[in-house]
This record gives structure tokens, sequence and C-alpha cells, in this order.
């Protein structure tokens, strides 16, 4: 047996385009693609807090000039990483918290879950300054959140679905 096409008329296809986007809120979309590239611009410049005083700076300095692993173009991350810490020492610790970017945060966390030791002597350093930089990484989830749940809505709105 052969299966049979049917062939919609073009006239009914035109219709139930128009139907379809009769459903898209235009003015709904245009705000929340607006929405969103206003939130990634607030985010691209931002800079996150990390809790530190100058012992822990001066840890964290240690393990990335001298125990950090890293493989391959992971050095850049390392050498960003590094020039952030030489400006927060230029600059000062500011009530008891450094600035550093998402991308820095996230390496950081990142070259701070590879570390390595043996024993009890450096435990303490390794359990603060991933303390540290985990409390920060969650603001920084927070804010992708949004973004992923604005960018959601701007799908869903271009369907002319609504989601509740």
């Amino acid at each position: 047996m052969s299966k049979i096409k049917q062939i919609i008329p073009e006239s009914q296809n035109e219709a139930i385009l128009d139907k379809f986007i009769q459903k898209i809120d235009t003015k709904k979309v245009d705000s929340l693609k607006k929405e969103i590239e206003n939130y990634k611009k607030s985010l691209s410049g931002k800079e996150y807090a990390v809790s530190l005083d100058q012992k822990f700076l001066d840890k964290f300095e240690d393990f990335m000039k001298n125990q950090v692993q890293w493989r391959s173009k992971e050095a850049l991350g390392v050498m960003e990483i590094l020039k952030r810490i030489e400006q927060i020492k230029k600059e000062g610790i500011k009530d008891g918290v450094g600035y550093f970017t998402n991308l820095e945060v996230e390496a950081s966390h990142y070259f701070i879950l590879k570390w390595e030791g043996k024993g009890n002597s450096q435990i303490d350093d390794f359990v603060t300054l991933w303390k540290s930089f985990e409390e920060t990484l969650t603001l920084i989830h927070q804010d992708n959140s949004k973004l992923k749940e604005l960018e959601k809505e701007l799908q869903a709105a271009e369907q002319g679905i609504e989601i509740e």
C-alpha cells in the first residue's frame, strides 16, 4: 500500500500561519529582547565580591603562583587571575573583599578544586579558599539562571506560548 499525502491548499496554509502569528505578542517579544540585551550588558562588566583578608590573599597568590596545576591554555586563566591578585594588592582590600569578574571567579574555583595535598597542613587553606569562591560562585549562578529564564520567556513569546 502506498501512503497518500494530503495536500493542503496554499490559502489554508496562510490561514494557519496568520492564526499562529496573531498569537504572538510582538510588544512582549521586543520588550524581552531589550531586557535580555540590557541584562547581558550589566553582567559583562560586573565584578563579584570575594571575602578575603591579607592572609587569604597571600595564600591564594602562593597557590596560584607555586602550586596550581594547569594544562595547555589553562595557563592563560592562571595568568589573568595573577593579574587580578596584583591589582587587588595594589588597590588594597576594601571592606574585607576583593573584586573578581565572573570568569575569574569560575576559573579560580576550578583551579582550587584541582588542588592536591597530603596530610593536614594545607586543609584549612584549601577549605578557606574553596568556601570563599564557592559562595561567590553561587551569586554568579543566580545571575546566569535569571538570564536563562529570560531567554526561555523570549523563546516562548516568539512561539505565542505563555509561561507561568
